[in-house]
């Protein structure tokens, strides 16, 4: 496989899988949460949310610039079980499974969330493309696969710092989607450091 054909790879999955940070569509969420109390007391004296936004993506400080300590194990703690994010099934047959992600982070749910989140779902991939900020209809007619991480401490599990590509202008500091859930980033995942489970099925 050459360069360009990884280059195509890894941002054809940036696009696809959940994790387009904080992606969200106008729509409400089909089972809306409030992320905005998970930010209290999380910031230094000194630094808002507000404050990191207006920074331009590519010069954002670290997280642990801003966020205080406890927050932050707090907030990685919901990921020593795991971590999750969707995938269309074409994408994984088109350009191979021999490794997962962008080198500048993948975004990952907690195990919990998608657990959560799958459970209310039941299965109707229009819900979770509302619940994830996916366009309307892109998913639709094709398997979707969870990908889950079980170990995701071993491939640097972090609060995003908003540099990563993956991150847009609805981006939030602090670990979470505007919907509440929690999200990190991960390393490249190799092969045998993943699960692949086909969850619905085209």
């Amino acid at each position: 496989m050459n360069k360009k054909v990884i280059n195509r790879f890894f941002l054809v999955i940036f696009f696809y899988s959940f994790t387009l940070s904080a992606r969200s569509s106008q729509e409400s969420h089909f089972f809306p949460k409030d992320s905005i109390d998970f930010f209290a007391h999380s910031f230094k004296n000194g630094h808002s949310k507000q404050e990191i936004i207006s920074i331009p993506k590519g010069k954002r400080p670290l997280p642990s610039n801003y966020l205080k300590s406890r927050y932050i194990r707090r907030h990685l703690r919901q990921f020593k079980r795991g971590a999750s994010f969707l995938i269309p099934e074409n994408i994984l047959d088109k350009f191979g499974r021999s490794i997962l992600g962008r080198s500048d982070g993948q975004f990952v749910m907690s195990k919990q969330d998608m657990d959560d989140l799958l459970d209310k779902v039941h299965g109707e991939i229009t819900l979770i493309e509302v619940e994830l900020g996916i366009p309307a209809g892109l998913w639709q007619n094709n398997g979707l696969i969870r990908i889950d991480i079980p170990k995701p401490k071993r491939l640097h599990v972090r609060i995003p710092s908003g540099n990563e590509i993956g991150a847009n202008e609805l981006w939030i500091p602090g670990g979470k989607l505007p919907n509440g859930y929690s999200e990190s980033v991960v390393d490249p995942i190799p092969q045998g450091k993943y699960r692949e489970t086909l969850i619905i099925k085209k």
